[in-house]
C-alpha cells in the first residue's frame, strides 16, 4: 500500500496545479498501490507556462504526504483521508505574528514527512 507509480494530468477547471493520489493498482500481495498524480492547471497548459517549478526540492515530501493519505484511506476511508489537508497548524513568524498554515503546505514542513507539524 502506498505510491507505486506517477501520472501527469491536466485540470479541466480553473484550479491551480496540485498533486493527489489516484488510479488504484492491485499489487501481487493483494494490496492496493496508487499513482501519484501531478495535475497541471488548465491556464498554465494553455499559456505554455511551466507548472510545478522546483518540484525536485519537494518530491520526497509530496510522495510521503500522498502515501499518508493512502494509508489513512485504507484504514479509515476516504472522508478521513481527505480531512488530513483541512487540519491547520498555528505558526508564529517573526515578531510573534501567528499564522494558520494547513498541514499540506509542503514548503513549511520541517522534514520529508510531507506534513507541517512544528513551528518555525
Amino acid at each position: 500500500m502506498g505510491i507505486v507509480d506517477f501520472n501527469i494530468a491536466c485540470s479541466y477547471d480553473d484550479s491551480q496545479e496540485y498533486c493527489t493520489y489516484d488510479n488504484p493498482i492491485s499489487e501481487p500481495d493483494d494490496q492496493l498501490g496508487y499513482s501519484l498524480m501531478f495535475v497541471v492547471s488548465k491556464e498554465s497548459e494553455l499559456s505554455n507556462a511551466t507548472s510545478f517549478d522546483n518540484i525536485e526540492d519537494l518530491i520526497e515530501r509530496v510522495i510521503a504526504h500522498e502515501t499518508i493519505h493512502v494509508v489513512i484511506l485504507e484504514l479509515e476511508g476516504r472522508d478521513s483521508s481527505d480531512k488530513l489537508d483541512d487540519l491547520e497548524i498555528s505558526i508564529t513568524i517573526g515578531d510573534g505574528r501567528t499564522h494558520l498554515i494547513r498541514m499540506n503546505f509542503l514548503g513549511y514542513a520541517s522534514d520529508n514527512t510531507g506534513l507541517v507539524t512544528t513551528t518555525l
